[in-house]
């Protein structure tokens, strides 16, 4: 088993995590910080990477949360969601996202550490649906969740396919794409006299909905002015329905 506390106190720059036992953080100039903290069973770790500069009470909050709730963060296929966070003051975060190694891995260059280092980064609920691919998830995390912005605003699931043949746009093929909010909202809008034209979307809830132009704009059939559709889609990725039924 590889001791993970000698390879990483070895890092260039490392010092202890202020306010957490069995951690440590450094930095790679001024672009990147790093924290990790060991797991309770010796031998695996938990790391949250930031670009910039560090805030360490977040990272520490961060890392003991993932550590509290370590037995989830090493079952994660491909994620793991730890909700209910509550981060220090100033952030909104209310989830602790963890990506298991295969999805993406750290320390490529120190194979042993690599393959027990699970990152650990501050999220919100809407960002996973819990039943992500792990082709899926990479993309996520990837080109999606910039998981490494302390800063960022969240970034909601969402799995989409379109068709509207006023305008020639639509999506390629019968299965749901991943897509962003601004791709969805924009399309809505384009719905507004395209007659034939839809729109299915998919939730973090995994809830499909359907927007359309049949005669007038629709939600799941139903007549609807576009400033609700918008409302009521802005709530429906980012913060899912009470009644998933």
């Amino acid at each position: 088993m590889v001791d993970i506390a000698g390879v990483v106190q070895g890092f260039n720059g490392v010092q202890p995590l202020p306010g957490l036992t069995d951690a440590w953080t450094w930095t790679m100039g001024v672009r990147f910080a790093y924290g990790l903290a060991l797991t309770p069973d010796g031998g695996h770790a938990v790391q949250m990477n930031v670009r910039g500069e560090a805030d360490l009470e977040l990272m520490a909050s961060v890392l003991s949360y993932a550590r509290e709730r370590s037995s989830e963060v090493l079952a994660a296929v491909p994620f793991a969601v730890l909700d209910g966070y509550k981060p220090p003051a100033d952030y909104q975060f209310d989830t602790v996202g963890a990506v298991m190694p295969a999805v993406y891995r750290l320390h490529k260059k120190i194979p042993d550490l690599a393959e027990v280092t699970y990152q650990v980064f501050p999220a919100w609920r809407c960002e996973f649906s819990g039943r992500e691919t792990q082709i899926e998830a990479s993309d996520r995390f990837t080109k999606f969740l910039e998981s490494a912005d302390i800063k960022r605003l969240p970034r909601p699931f969402l799995k989409m396919r379109f068709d509207n043949p006023r305008t020639g746009g639509g999506s390629i093929g019968d299965e749901l794409g991943l897509a962003t909010p601004d791709l969805l909202f924009s399309e809505l809008r384009k719905l507004d006299g395209a007659e034939g034209a839809w729109i299915d979307f998919q939730n973090f809830q995994n809830i499909l909905r359907r927007a359309s132009w049949e005669d007038g704009l629709r939600l799941d059939g139903q007549a609807i002015e576009l400033n609700d559709l918008v409302a009521d889609t802005h709530k429906f990725l980012y913060d899912g329905v009470d009644d998933e039924s």
